[in-house]
């Protein structure tokens, strides 16, 4: 039964996951008529890298945690429509914070997973090492993107940083989005039975 109940739910987030690609589709169109070629490549590249989490399931035959694949696309839809509608810049502040926090659950998620992929390997980290570790790479990765986005309004004259306030508060939506994601993960090791070991989470049917 659990097995079944898990497939439904792989087979729910893959037409999730197309309607995304369909979606992106149609972003990489829109590029192309208002003669956006940055954000066509983006558009591109964010089809294929939403592809990774499916390609990594069937290579190494598991399933990652319901909800990852689709928080992933999520966060890609989030960056691709702001930039190519300009929400990004008709909804400041407010739709960037959301990105961010979008971003930071997705990540969350993602190193999750990593860490269950390593003890499925049987490279054994303690779950709540695996919950500190995700929470500490999703900030330290949030800080280093918006030293990123400093440098690169000062090599391109863009406007991806608007001060230091405007960093506190993309810091406050990291950090949101990344105790949601260590809930999230939290839950799911608690639902371990006892005696198994977090990796056994992306076996079907757990």
């Amino acid at each position: 039964m659990m097995e079944y109940q898990s497939m439904n739910r792989q087979q729910l987030e893959y037409a999730v996951l197309l309607a995304f690609e369909v979606i992106f589709l149609g972003f990489a169109v829109q590029a192309v008529l208002i003669e956006d070629t940055t954000r066509f490549y983006v558009v591109l590249i964010s089809m294929a890298l939403l592809l990774v989490p499916v390609l990594v399931e069937k290579k190494i035959s598991i399933i990652l945690p319901f909800g990852t694949k689709s928080t992933i696309g999520l966060a890609l839809f989030l960056h691709i429509a702001g930039g190519i509608n300009r929400w990004y810049w008709k909804f400041m502040p407010y739709y960037d914070k959301l990105a961010h926090g979008v971003s930071a659950l997705a990540l969350g998620l993602l190193i999750f997973s990593f860490f269950l992929v390593l003890d499925y390997w049987e490279i054994r980290v303690r779950p709540s090492r695996i919950l500190l570790w995700t929470f500490v790479l999703v900030i330290l990765f949030g800080l280093s993107w918006e030293v990123c986005e400093y440098y690169i309004d000062v090599l391109v004259q863009s406007s991806y940083n608007n001060g230091v306030i405007d960093s506190i508060l993309d810091t406050v939506s990291n950090i949101i989005g990344a105790i949601i994601a260590i809930a999230i993960a939290a839950h799911y090791l608690r639902s371990l039975p006892r005696g198994e070991t977090p990796g056994s989470l992306l076996q079907p049917g757990k």
